[in-house]
């Protein structure tokens, strides 16, 4: 039976149309161009060891002392397995069954701090890097936008992708926060794994026909009321962009191929939100079309506020770790097997993998043998993109409750600030950047000493040690 573009459209229209969303959301008409932007003198050499980064958010916090820095206590239960990996380096085998075989490839920051408790301003941190300000949100960008914005120059003719790309943060607490006072054209797309293999993952050879067609007639249309069009000003114009990059998109030929997954993949990874949004996150590296950086969203899985340990329960540690542990180990092992672009290079070598919370969990069980919010200390867990494999940075007490160690060159613990700032380092951005004539006045940092509201103070700078 022949398909007709009704058939598919409306299943690409709910999947593209973040991008209008983000657009209405970002600060166009406060837009200030070109860009006042300039280093802030300090000295710094970006490492540029990466050139494509994934960030895996495990929305609702991943306990650490049941994980990634157990601890021993009586909460503990019997049945984790838990092994001596290397020194002072304990996984259960239980919960990360193919991930405690892979530790020499993964480096650990135990030492993490969050500044606030609450899922919604913690996951606008985990994206922007930096603390919720309500007077200055609209104009905030995502980590994402600011790398599609620093890495444009980089764009080839032939790239087509968003240089962003994230999997199911529509649905994150927070939202996606979008572009804020960069230009709309660094917004990300936003992809539903539940639905775009569905939508674009087939024979679009027909629909594609019949859209051209009708892109024709759309781009005859647009020709005749052009000067209208230019009469609503800069908002009118980011949305034609956003329908001319959406149109390239479409009609890629590799674009259906980011749609592919095989029964042994989703065997693998999982067949899942999770799962498939790893799977999406190495397709779309793997067709170097032009997408740089990809955002994991994990949804609320790990918020175990009750029953962490109880197998009965919809979700628990049993089910979201070993799930985790299926999709990362499957991401690593593939992006390892896959050329990179650069010559002798794998993929994994020159993509930086980044798994985190927006915060932690407590160091005692509740009442309810779950673990509450918790910000003293968390766990961040890193891999490829130069990062030294087997690497354990920071130490914390018998239960997980204070760090002893901050484990790096300053003092003070690292906040996610200090990730973002390793993650532009990574890429070869110089993350000391300050942008001047933002729509607020308000000079807008890479990475910000004073984003904490004066809670407590932070140094703006990478996680070195991650790296040889």
């Amino acid at each position: 039976m022949t398909r007709r573009l009704s058939d598919v459209l409306p299943t690409r229209r709910e999947v593209l149309q973040w991008g209008g969303v983000a657009l209405a959301s970002t600060w166009v008409d406060g837009l200030v161009w070109p860009l006042d932007i300039r280093a802030s003198g300090a000295s710094v050499t970006p490492r540029g060891t990466a050139r494509n980064v994934i960030f895996i958010e495990l929305g609702g916090a991943i306990s650490p002392m049941d994980c990634w820095d157990f601890k021993e206590t009586h909460w503990t239960p019997k049945d984790l397995d838990v092994t001596e990996v290397s020194k002072g380096l304990y996984l259960s085998r239980t919960l990360f069954p193919q991930l405690v075989n892979h530790m020499d490839k993964v480096a650990l920051v135990r030492s993490l701090q969050a500044p606030e408790l609450i899922h919604f301003n913690g996951q606008y941190h985990t994206q922007s890097g930096r603390a919720l300000n309500p007077a200055i949100a609209r104009e905030i960008p995502a980590f994402g936008s600011v790398v599609t914005f620093e890495l444009a120059s980089q764009r080839r003719e032939r790239d087509t992708f968003p240089t962003y790309i994230s999997t199911n943060l529509t649905k994150a607490r927070a939202g996606s926060i979008g572009s804020g006072f960069l230009p709309t054209w660094t917004t990300g797309l936003d992809l539903d794994p539940s639905t775009v293999f569905a939508a674009f993952g087939g024979d679009m050879s027909g629909a594609n026909q019949v859209l051209s067609e009708r892109w024709r007639l759309l781009t005859e249309l647009a020709k005749i009321n052009e000067g209208q069009r230019a009469a609503m000003g800069q908002r009118a114009a980011d949305y034609q962009t956003f329908y001319d990059d959406a149109y390239k998109l479409l009609t890629d030929p590799r674009w259906p191929a980011v749609f592919q997954a095989t029964a042994d993949d989703k065997t693998r990874y999982g067949d899942d939100e999770f799962g498939l949004g790893c799977i999406l996150a190495r397709n779309l590296l793997k067709q170097n079309a032009g997408t740089r950086v990809v955002y994991v969203y994990d949804g609320d899985r790990w918020d175990h506020h009750s029953g962490i340990f109880d197998r009965g329960a919809e979700w628990n540690h049993y089910r979201t770790c070993t799930r985790l542990d299926k999709g990362l180990v499957s991401l690593m092992h593939d992006l390892a097997a896959t050329p990179g672009a650069a010559s002798g290079k794998t993929l994994l070598d020159e993509t930086l993998i980044v798994c985190q919370s927006e915060f932690g969990r407590t160091p005692g069980m509740n009442p309810v043998a779950g673990r509450d919010h918790y910000k003293g200390t968390y766990t961040g867990l890193y891999a490829g993109g130069g990062v030294k494999g087997g690497t354990i940075l920071g130490r914390t007490d018998a239960d997980g409750a204070n760090c002893l160690e901050p484990g790096w060159r300053h003092k003070s613990q690292p906040f996610m600030d200090n990730t973002v700032a390793t993650i532009y380092s990574a890429l070869g951005i110089d993350w000391t950047k300050v942008v001047e004539n933002t729509p607020s006045g308000r000079a807008y940092h890479y990475v910000d000493t004073v984003s904490l509201g004066g809670s407590a103070m932070m140094e703006a700078d990478e996680i070195a040690g991650l790296f040889s």
